[in-house]
């Protein structure tokens, strides 16, 4: 193999660049690996190869790349690490142009003059039934070439050409299907880059995160995402891991600890040396683990593949035996001329389409037929807790006054509030929310000093008064738990988060916070229960007690608590192997393994770009409905494109029994069977609606 050629750009616009590859000519069998290789470039959409004529269309977004760049990398492709894979020749639409065009020469002029560009459309659909047959394969392209080489030996050239026509367009139209995903894998394989400051012999400078090695110093402040896993070299900051662990309240990071790629700095500011950067990132891994899944093919459309190769068989068999008895030719053209390739294959993608069309509309986006035909199949609905069954913020549920006559509830609440509002922590907001609901006054304080991932110290009526956890009280000011244990225990059994409020080291108070269920949660899980779910179980990284809690308020039949991203790789397995067909939903980077573990994952509408891209349904509206929504649309479609394979089935048997009656001419017949695809394919257009 020679791999010295260079790649050499044929015709270009702005967006599109089309170029030559020898190499892809002298070793068609890479093209499919060619193709996931071209889409993992910065900026490319689409990837539309021609093995037989060395070429290649990229197309691309002009805002992310150029045409020097593309040239660039695709010279710069090893070759030698090539895989084979397989790759099926894609239709455009000059394809169909040229067959229309054949079809006019066949109506407008005469018989001899129309032979030629007949012959020369029909010669690649007749190569690859010669092919077939010499790899001692039964295809339907065994039976599209023959059925078009009967129509030519008859010199019926205008069937011949109907036919053929029929078999592109229905060829482009289902990887016209499919090239959507062609974009979302391309989407997905493509890292997305932003600014990072680091330091450099010993300056600060900003730079892409592209850029990153192992071993940069990366400087982090409030707001910002961390690019790279890493450690903590200095400072302290507070750590918002809900992508990464799920965990509703963000967590302390100081000099030692590890970060995560993927999760934000939500307060302070640390440095952190780059571990992990690029592919070796814990973001970087999970990608690569969706790219292989979202390769894969729908199941029905394969069946329906496969059906119509079986096909081939009945017909040449049910052919030849009409052939024996009678002699009659235009009996055998008629026969071949019912295949009923085209409406196995196109109904069920055409199909698939349609329902994703008008699950758009209904706020749901579904990545393919896979997603459809494993929705409709699924009998365990797995859901994550945080931003999944909850909105992801707090809610403040007690506020218990330890000294009822100089702080009362509701001034106790007012207190907190006046604190917490210069904190942009989620428990101080949620404080701040119920303040606000209360309608309460904003109580006049001292400066307020903020302790990182600890709570507030500011100074009330020549008082001074601390707001944190029981960690930071105890332990920094002593303050005594012991008189008010049996109330503090009382609220943590029902899975309250805990916030107390001191004055002069003395205990006044404390405010129970717990998750913000969704107000449609239980509905929702009540409806699917009607669809046909039979469990339904909660995965959450809450300690046992809250899990049970959410769980019965919920009834929800199973939970799992303190889990992590592995085990809930793990609890899906395990449901798996005992036969249950699991659908997860989730929404965070944590959940992208388990979003495509499960038979189907479904990400939440705010749910982390990871998370989107390794799901199979991505709600676009933020409701726990849509859950129901793509239950529901999924079934329907299943029983859509099952009724499309019996009407198929039975109507080109009853089309094929009058063929080989000789009740029908092969023009006739042609009519019949191309018009009941036809019917079946708009059909399943008018799912859209």
């Amino acid at each position: 193999m020679n791999y010295s050629y260079p790649v050499k750009p044929v015709h270009q616009l702005p967006g599109r660049l089309r170029v030559r590859i020898v190499q892809l000519r002298e070793q068609p069998d890479v093209a499919g690996w060619l193709k996931t290789h071209l889409l993992s470039f910065t900026g490319v959409k689409t990837v539309r190869l021609r093995p037989a004529a060395a070429s290649a269309v990229l197309t691309y977004h002009t805002s992310k790349t150029n045409t020097e760049t593309l040239l660039a990398q695709l010279n710069a492709i090893n070759w030698h690490s090539a895989t084979e894979s397989d790759y099926e020749p894609e239709y455009c639409g000059g394809d169909n142009l040229l067959n229309l065009a054949g079809l006019a020469a066949t109506q407008f002029l005469p018989k001899r003059w129309s032979a030629l560009p007949t012959i020369a459309l029909m010669a690649p659909t007749i190569a690859e039934g010669i092919e077939s047959l010499c790899q001692r394969e039964l295809k339907v392209e065994v039976l599209d070439a023959l059925a078009l080489s009967l129509s030519i030996v008859r010199g019926d050239y205008r069937t011949a050409m109907l036919t053929q026509s029929l078999l592109t367009l229905g060829e482009y139209f289902e990887q016209e299907t499919s090239r959507h995903s062609d974009e979302l894998l391309s989407e997905l394989m493509q890292p997305q880059y932003h600014s990072v400051w680091v330091e450099r012999g010993g300056e600060s400078q900003e730079i892409n995160a592209e850029e990153l090695v192992n071993g940069d110093v990366m400087l982090l402040g409030p707001g910002d995402n961390i690019p790279a896993d890493g450690s903590v070299l200095r400072g302290i900051g507070l750590i918002n891991q809900a992508s990464m662990t799920g965990e509703s309240v963000p967590v302390r990071r100081e000099a030692g600890a590890w970060v995560f790629a993927g999760t934000q700095v939500q307060d302070g500011n640390i440095a952190v040396r780059a571990e992990r950067v690029g592919d070796e990132s814990s973001t970087a891994n999970i990608r690569r683990f969706i790219t292989e899944s979202l390769g894969q093919r729908s199941e029905t459309q394969q069946v329906t593949q496969r059906m119509a190769d079986r096909r081939v068989a009945i017909t040449l068999g049910a052919g030849a035996g009409v052939f024996a008895l009678t002699r009659d030719l235009n009996r055998l053209a008629s026969v071949f001329l019912v295949d009923y390739s085209c409406a196995l294959k196109l109904s069920t993608p055409i199909a698939f389409k349609s329902v994703m069309y008008k699950a758009a509309t209904s706020g749901l986006l579904l990545k393919g037929g896979r997603a459809i035909e494993q929705l409709a199949d699924i009998d365990t609905v797995v859901f994550d807790k945080t931003g999944t069954l909850t909105y992801g913020d707090m809610l403040v549920t007690d506020v218990v006054s330890f000294d009822p006559k100089h702080t009362w509830a509701k001034r106790l609440l007012a207190i907190a509030a006046s604190v917490e509002e210069h904190s942009n922590h989620p428990l101080a907001r949620a404080v701040v929310s119920a303040a606000q609901q209360h309608e309460l006054p904003h109580i006049n304080h001292g400066e307020v000093e903020y302790v990182i991932a600890h709570g507030l110290i500011s100074e009330l009526d020549g008082n001074r008064m601390v707001i944190g956890s029981r960690h930071f009280l105890r332990e920094h000011y002593h303050i005594d738990f012991a008189p008010f244990q049996s109330q503090i225990e009382e609220l943590e059994e029902q899975g309250r988060h805990l916030l107390f409020i001191s004055l002069n080291e003395q205990l006044v108070g404390m405010i129970g916070l717990q998750d913000n269920v969704r107000d449609e949660a239980a509905q929702v899980i009540s409806r699917l229960r009607e669809l046909g779910i039979k469990n339904v179980i909660l995965l959450t990284g809450d300690k046992q007690h809250k899990a049970e809690q959410m769980a019965k308020e919920l009834d929800i039949d199973r939970f799992f608590a303190e889990a992590t991203p592995e085990s809930k790789v793990s609890v899906v397995q395990s449901l798996q192997e005992q036969g249950c067909r699991v659908m997860f939903v989730g929404d965070g980077v944590n959940d992208a393994p388990v979003l495509t573990q499960a038979n189907v994952g479904l990400a939440m509408n705010q749910s982390t770009e990871l998370a989107q891209q390794a799901a199979d349904a991505v709600l676009l509206q933020d409701s726990l409905h849509g859950v129901v929504v793509a239950r529901e649309l999924a079934v329907d479609a299943m029983k859509l494109v099952n009724s499309n394979i019996k009407l198929t089935e039975w109507i080109n048997s009853a089309i094929m029994l009058a063929a080989a009656m000789g009740r029908l001419s092969p023009t006739l017949s042609a009519l019949l069977h191309n018009g009941t695809t036809i019917g079946v394919l708009l059909r399943s257009l008018a799912a859209r609606k």
